[in-house]
């Protein structure tokens, strides 16, 4: 059976189903009171709940329309103000940037993993949306528990565990999977198996996907063609109450033909040619949890992990090309509670990591230099909270040192100090003040440092080729943000356990040496440079409300960035954004519906080259509504969950800041069954 046909009748299915449960389906309503407290463990290392946090951050459960149907890992992040996903609807050319940072100065994370290559245009998360569970946002530098390339923040994917598809009392199910696109002309399924048995607990999950042709707003269509594998093992096996092992494998394999350049909003060129490409990416990770109940001192964690990532193209034009990345490394971390009845209680975390990076080209392999990079760090960060005063405080410090080598050029050496400082008061019950200073910084990549492959080919007639120059002495970027923030939260505000939250903040970021790149046209060359000074500096602001009628969610970034010294746009800036959700439960049924709607300004970028002419296209703001329809079976049909999102439902024609095409209308739908 194929994949379009399986998907028509899981389709035909959910159709059925639904329209015998409008009037077979009542929710029992209580009054018990929701739970509207929202878990981040990224942005401290501990589980906290997210508004109190001296920062901001966002989690994105992955059990809504717009989630559940998304095509891609980073498409989970779409509708978060203040992120944006740069590409042309192909996988392999997205790339995200936040708070003035593009993809090198954001950490992104995999089960804790760091993730990320560094060759010309490609870059994505390599992992399907199907197998994660959650995506936490961290907003701000985040270098002191993370490290190198959190200058804008932290993006974690968690990957779903065995215990989250299992209720208390059972041994193990299936869920499989259904769904499609029609904006990509893309078609899925998964099957996950998960168990446990005594003190052992694991699952087994794999997923396909089929993309073809991008169809942008207006109808305008862009080649690709993709098919994608993904494999995800788990186990954990708890030895005893206070030692436990666990480990996964997770497999990507992404085969396409496409542009060279996949972010470009076009097909095949004669400067940007056909190129039949796979992407594979092998992460294996190995954890080891010693936690005796009797003990305050130790909650120790340690994990080994190994990440490859193998990029092979083949063009007519010069044949083949490969790229290898090997990531691997060990990272020990323990916590400690002290003076838990004292008047100061302190949660310290601490610990180290140490771990190398190496490119490997082949042949005919552009823009990947042979070249390592290592790194050593440790880390210490005091939690403390006062027993008789409304007052927290997070305190750490955070040293780096690392070690990039490459034949040609002497090793580079340098080390770096991120230190934190943050105060969350809570006056009242239903309010918070917090003011916060982070430090960050990051390593060069080894393609900024040592890259000397041609860019692009001569724009016009009479200009040069243009080529990469290396720029080995390179120095590290780094940046301070001092933060202030306040949030206010009520209960049975408008009826009975409702709940009002509104979180905002202002930051502002002093960046020295930021990393950019000097395009010099008429020279001939493209070189990775140190801006001495730039600052960012913007607004970000969330409301929730959620109440047994509706839920409202409504968020607004604002972030505005420049060069010191020629007052110039930093490339990475996007324009405001307003993000609008509306859900609603259809009363005595299990469906609801909602809408999302998002409003970007105009872009007004301030960069000009030698001869004071704009060198940055304005792109004019836009609207774009979603609308979604989602019915989650209970008593009887308990399992099985179907969405149906009309993305951009009025088509559209936008385009990103960078000048890119988005995606137009888009009917997506997802079937699943769990038993």
């Amino acid at each position: 059976m194929s994949q379009s046909s399986l998907l028509i009748k899981f389709s035909l299915l959910a159709i059925a189903v639904s329209s015998a449960c409008v009037s077979a389906q009542e929710k029992t309503q209580t009054n018990e009171k929701k739970k509207t407290e929202v878990l981040t463990v990224y942005a401290t290392g501990n589980e906290r709940d997210s508004f109190t946090l001296p920062m901001m951050s966002t989690v994105i459960k992955n059990n809504n329309a717009l989630s559940e149907t998304a095509g891609s890992a980073s498409e989970l992040l779409r509708h978060v103000p203040g992120i944006s996903i740069s590409g042309a609807g192909r996988t392999n050319g997205e790339t995200i940037s936040m708070r003035g940072y593009s993809k090198n100065g954001i950490l992104t994370l995999v089960d804790g993993v760091r993730q990320g290559t560094d060759t010309g245009h490609i870059d994505s998360i390599f992992v399907d949306p199907l197998l994660i569970k959650q995506v936490e946002v961290i907003r701000g530098p985040s270098a002191l528990l993370y490290g190198s390339g959190a200058l804008g923040g932290v993006i974690a994917y968690d990957t779903v565990d065995a215990s989250d598809l299992l209720s208390k009392h059972e041994q193990g199910g299936v869920r499989v999977t259904g769904l499609g696109n029609t904006a990509q002309h893309s078609q899925g399924m998964g099957v996950t198996a998960f168990g446990r048995h005594d003190n052992l607990d694991g699952l087994v999950a794999f997923s396909a996907r089929d993309k073809g042709d991008t169809r942008y707003g207006g109808g305008y269509r862009a080649q690709n063609d993709e098919t994608i594998i993904n494999l995800l093992s788990k186990g954990r096996w708890l030895i005893d109450d206070s030692n436990t092992l666990s480990g996964q494998f997770r497999y990507y394999h992404n085969n396409t033909n496409q542009p060279k350049n996949p972010q470009v909003a076009s097909g095949p060129t004669p400067a940007n040619v056909e190129t039949d490409r796979t992407t594979t990416q092998k992460d294996v990770q190995l954890t080891y949890q010693f936690d005796p109940s009797d003990s305050q001192w130790i909650n120790l964690k340690t994990q080994a992990y190994y990440s490859e990532v193998d990029i092979n193209a083949k063009t007519v034009q010069k044949g083949f090309e490969g790229r290898e990345q090997k990531t691997y490394g060990v990272k020990l971390e323990n916590r400690s509670q002290v003076g838990t009845y004292s008047f100061a209680s302190h949660g310290l975390t601490y610990g180290g990591e140490v771990y190398k990076q190496k490119q490997s080209p082949s042949q005919n392999a552009e823009s990947f230099p042979q070249a390592d990079i290592r790194f050593m760090s440790s880390w210490v960060q005091d939690e403390v909270t006062l027993r008789d005063l409304p007052v927290s405080l997070i305190l750490g410090t955070r040293f780096d040192k690392y070690k990039s080598q490459n034949d040609r050029y002497d090793d580079i050496t340098a080390d770096k100090w991120s230190s934190k400082g943050a105060i969350s008061i809570t006056p009242t019950d239903w309010s918070m003040l917090y003011t916060s200073y982070s430090q960050a910084f990051r390593a060069p990549t080894l393609g900024e440092m040592y890259n000397d492959a041609k860019h692009f080919d001569a724009p016009f007639p009479g200009a040069p080729t243009n080529y990469w120059r290396p720029n080995p002495n390179l120095k590290p970027e780094t940046n301070s943000t001092t933060e202030y923030g306040l949030g206010f939260q009520f209960d049975d505000l408008l009826s009975n356990n409702d709940n009002l939250k509104i979180k905002a903040a202002h930051f502002n970021t002093r960046a020295k040496d930021y990393i950019d790149a000097d395009v010099a046209i008429f020279q001939g060359y493209t070189q990775s440079t140190n801006i001495p000074r730039a600052t960012i500096w913007g607004w970000d602001v969330s409301m929730s409300y959620q109440s047994k009628f509706f839920n409202w969610d409504l968020a607004y970034n604002h972030t505005k960035g420049k060069d010191n010294a020629t007052n110039a746009s930093i490339t990475s800036i996007e324009p405001d954004t307003l993000t609008s959700r509306f859900d609603v439960p259809v009363p005595s049924t299990d469906f609801s519906v909602g809408w999302v709607g998002q409003f970007t300004k105009k872009t007004d970028f301030t960069k000009h080259d030698r001869f004071n002419r704009p060198t940055n296209r304005q792109q004019a703001g836009y609207g774009v509504n979603d609308f979604y329809l989602r019915y989650e079976g209970n008593a009887s049909l308990k399992g099985l969950t179907t969405s149906f999102v009309l993305g951009n439902a009025f088509d559209k024609t936008y385009y990103s800041s960078a000048g890119i095409p988005q995606e137009g209308r888009n009917a997506k739908v997802l079937v699943s069954y769990q038993w």
